[in-house]
Order: structure tokens, then C-alpha cells, then sequence
């Protein structure tokens, strides 16, 4: 197959695009699933800015029509969320414009468009042990998807939510809060329009930095904890931290299934920054370093952020032989162990 990744300079593009056929993906698949996994073999056409602009709807058009591809992976896009929220524009043109034309375009030569959303679409405004799990359901994705209504500005934000409560499956009517979020259900309904389409929803990604990303939770804290003795992280949100090996690993057996529609991805397992911190430290076995705990607020987040973007993965989970992502304590390991045999 030929595979386009736009956006292959960002962490998780990076990583598809070097990893795709890399045997220890599929060794990884193999010994997940239970059973042998043929090694792949595919094209990788690596698109990416400034040679690349999907929001340009002819250049876009042009270059999928050239490359002919058989699958057009989209992942990318800024997460920047405060950033954003004053550059609605931007936002926008980057998760909706841009992903209209790959759709279009991925129409046209008939190839499938693999489009990338998140978590932080499920607006909870903080955690509260005992509170009332509010969520709508639906019959279907698709009916969902109808009876999305825009987070109200008014001050009636939704309820909070217990620590403990059930993460968001895929019939999860979402409630966006903040412009990046809804801009990012907006991609996912311009995908869910193609036929063809496969949506996947993630909660937060961990992988080696990249020039063109913003970073990640992971390698964040590792660079803290070089910086300074004292740290502080978030202690009151949840996150669901994936390695971006896994995501490609879930990915390519759901292409092998012809999957279509909407998934989450999830190991089904959660836990603060500061917790995930405070595994990181004893994983690096660095001594001396003390990690205090905050809020998002004293952080200095400026708009809305979902204190809960924690998914279920019930649809994913009925796919016949799709892998199952570990939990994120596991991945960080298996991702440790990783770097130091690439260095050995």
C-alpha cells in the first residue's frame, strides 16, 4: 500500500512515518494479539509544512491526485489551547478547512482518510468524588454526531465529575468547552462525511519530542526534572498518557480490519500529571527532586479545559483482532526499555 502522513513532522506523524515498517511494530502486534503478523511493506509519503499546505484546497487536491495513495493518515494540527482561543482562525483552517480538502481529495482517488481527534472534546469542568456522571447517549455515532450542541458560554458549564466515573465511549454526545476542541469535533465531522473514513479519538500522547511539536507530557517532565529539584505539576485532571508506538500499532490493525467510523483509543487506565510525575521520577531513579502538586488555574491555563479527558473504548474493543493498548504505566516502561536499546 502507499500511505500519506500529513503532518509528518509532529510527534505522532514522526513516528508513523519512521516506524511504519519497522519490524519491531509488527513483532509488538504479533505478540499482543496472539498470532503472527506479516511484516509490512508500505510506501510512506511523508507530507508536512512549508512544502505542503493542506489548507490550500488545489495544492492539496493536485498532490493527493499525483501520489495516488491507497490510505491518508491526517494528523496534523496545533494544540496550543489557550493559544488557540484567540486565534479561532487558525483553528479552524488547521482542523477543518485542511482536513475538508484531504477528504476531497482522498475521495477522488478512492483512497480511505484516517483523520485524528481528542479527548479534550468531553468538557467536565473539574474532578469531584461523588458527583453526578452526566452524559448523554445515543442510538449511533451518527446520531450523536446530530445532536452535538456548542458548550454554552454562559456560565451553565457542565457538571463536575467523579474521579472514578466511567471514561467516554464512542455513543458520548461531546460538549466541547474551548475553540481547539471544537474545532477538532468540527475535523471529525468533516471526516465522518467520506464513506470511507476511520476517526480515531485519543486522550493525550507521549513519543520523542519533534521540532514541530509542542511537546508532550512525558518529555516535558523528564526535561524538568534536568532543570530544577523542585517541580510542579497538575494534580487535578485526569490523563490517559499513550505511547505513539501503541497508537501506530492500533492503527494498522484497524486498517488490516477495514475499520470505518469512530474509535477511542485507550489502555483504560488514568492518572494525574502529578502521579504520572511522581512514576517518572522513580522510573529515572533521580534522588533530590521534589514534585509539589497545583491546580490547572494556578498552572495558567486561560480558557476551559475538560478535567476529564478520559475515553472508553467499547466499539474498539468488538474489533476482531485489534491490539489492545496497554495501560500507560506499562507503555512508559516498554518506551524506556526501547530507548535504551536503541542506544546500547
Amino acid at each position: 500500500m502507499k500511505i500519506v502522513v500529513v503532518g509528518s513532522r509532529g510527534s505522532l506523524g514522526a513516528a508513523l512515518v519512521k516506524h511504519w515498517n519497522d519490524p519491531f511494530v509488527e513483532e509488538r502486534i504479533a505478540a499482543n494479539v496472539g498470532r503472527p503478523v506479516a511484516a509490512s511493506n508500505d510506501e510512506i509519503a511523508p507530507l508536512n509544512l512549508p512544502d505542503f499546505d493542506m489548507c490550500s484546497r488545489l495544492a492539496t487536491l493536485d498532490m493527493i491526485g499525483d501520489l495516488k495513495p491507497d490510505v491518508v493518515i491526517n494528523v496534523a494540527g496545533v494544540n496550543h489551547i489557550d493559544w488557540l482561543e484567540s486565534h479561532a482562525n487558525t483553528a479552524r483552517n488547521l482542523h477543518a478547512t485542511g482536513p475538508a480538502h484531504l477528504r476531497d481529495a482522498s475521495k477522488r482517488v478512492g483512497a480511505k482518510f484516517v483523520q485524528f481527534s481528542c479527548a479534550e472534546v468531553f468538557y467536565r469542568s473539574k474532578l469531584e468524588p461523588g458527583a453526578a456522571d452526566v452524559r448523554e447517549r445515543a442510538e449511533s455515532p451518527e446520531a450523536a454526531r446530530k445532536r452535538v450542541k456548542p458548550f454554552a458560554d454562559d456560565g451553565d458549564s457542565p457538571l463536575p465529575i467523579d474521579p472514578s466515573a466511567p471514561g467516554f465511549d464512542e455513543l458520548t454526545v461531546p460538549n466541547p468547552a474551548n475553540v481547539y476542541a471544537k474545532t477538532k469535533l468540527e475535523s471529525e465531522r468533516v471526516a465522518s462525511e467520506a464513506e470511507n473514513s476511520l476517526i480515531l479519538r485519543l486522550s493525550a500522547l507521549f513519543g520523542e519530542p519533534s521540532d514541530y511539536s509542542s511537546g508532550n507530557l512525558v518529555s516535558s517532565l523528564l526535561n524538568a526534572f534536568c532543570r530544577a529539584n523542585r517541580i510542579s505539576v497538575i494534580n487535578d485532571r485526569l490523563v490517559e498518557p499513550l505511547w505513539a508506538i501503541d497508537v501506530l500499532c492500533a492503527l494498522k490493525t484497524l486498517l488490516r480490519a477495514d475499520a470505518t467510523g469512530l474509535y477511542h483509543l485507550t489502555g483504560g487506565s488514568r492518572g494525574t500529571p502529578k502521579e504520572i510525575a511522581e512514576f517518572l521520577l522513580k522510573q529515572t531513579g533521580l534522588r533530590d527532586r521534589e514534585i509539589v502538586g497545583i491546580t490547572t488555574e494556578e498552572y495558567g491555563a486561560k480558557v476551559p479545559q475538560s478535567a476529564f479527558p478520559i475515553l472508553a473504548s467499547t466499539k474498539y474493543d468488538q474489533v476482531d483482532g485489534a491490539y489492545k493498548l496497554p495501560d500507560w504505566k506499562k507503555s512508559i516502561d516498554d518506551y524506556f526499555e526501547r530507548r535504551a536499546n536503541m542506544f546500547m
